[in-house]
């Protein structure tokens, strides 16, 4: 049996459904700052959630479309959509998913070691932390954002950094993630995964067996958890016990 020790949050999607309602939002702001006739609707920016990270999606539309502007020039709209994505996450406009203070508070209750792994950036994960986890801060042992790797989900590094600052063995660790991308990126780092059907379930493709399991949430008191594929739940919803049951 494995003990489990360690859990890697995702954020965008998983921990709040700061996609559309925040990142696609503030990029069509910074879009419109810069003159530009670009507006990613929800249908775009979901296909654009196969690429990791923001300066990457806004380099691949460029290229789709055949635009001219240089990387310096997309450089500044990312940093302009930073600003907006803050301004929104401070208006309390981006709300946390169900069950995921619960379990965040369950878990540092069994002392289980906490660590971010996200492909946002520094400057839009900390204003977020602070307006929507700020009692669950310190119950998080490392922060892991895309300035940290060079190469982001699909791929392993983020997870295998997590891994080497948790000191714990892949075994006694899960990620709970939401994208295909996510669990490919905790798969190759051969860790267990907890899928978490993003918010707009409707609009997702394809879901990806390679999870240990698979939810449409992590669920709350009023709102069951509905299992997808995986061990059945324990109780009503994901909690210490369930995540400890489907790394064995």
């Amino acid at each position: 049996m494995h003990k489990l020790e360690a859990v890697f949050w995702d954020v965008d999607g998983t921990i709040a459904d700061t996609e559309l309602c925040g990142h696609r939002v503030a990029f069509n702001l910074a879009f419109k700052d810069f003159d530009l006739d670009w507006n990613w609707n929800e249908s775009q920016y979901l296909d654009l959630l196969k690429i990791s990270g923001g300066f990457n999606r806004i380099l691949h539309y460029r290229n789709n479309i055949g635009s001219e502007l240089c990387d310096s020039h997309c450089s500044e709209i990312q940093s302009r959509k930073r600003i907006h994505y803050k301004q929104l996450i401070e208006s309390g406009k981006i709300k946390v998913r169900d069950g995921v203070l619960r379990l965040i508070n369950e878990l540092n209750s069994f002392d289980i070691m906490q660590f971010i792994v996200t492909t946002s950036g520094r400057d839009s994960l900390i204003p977020f932390l602070k307006t929507s986890l700020s009692s669950q801060l310190n119950y998080f042992s490392g922060f892991i954002t895309y300035e940290d790797v060079s190469k982001h989900k699909p791929f392993p590094d983020a997870y295998e950094m997590a891994l080497k600052l948790s000191k714990k063995s892949q075994y006694n660790c899960i990620a709970i993630e939401d994208s295909m991308i996510g669990v490919e990126a905790a798969k190759a780092a051969n860790l267990n995964c907890l899928l978490i059907l993003p918010p707009w379930t409707d609009s997702q493709q394809k879901i990806t067996n390679k999870a240990n399991a698979c939810l449409n949430s992590l669920g709350d008191f009023d709102n069951p958890s509905k299992l997808i594929y995986g061990k059945k739940l324990i109780s009503n919803n994901v909690d210490f016990d369930y995540l400890a049951n489907i790394i064995n």
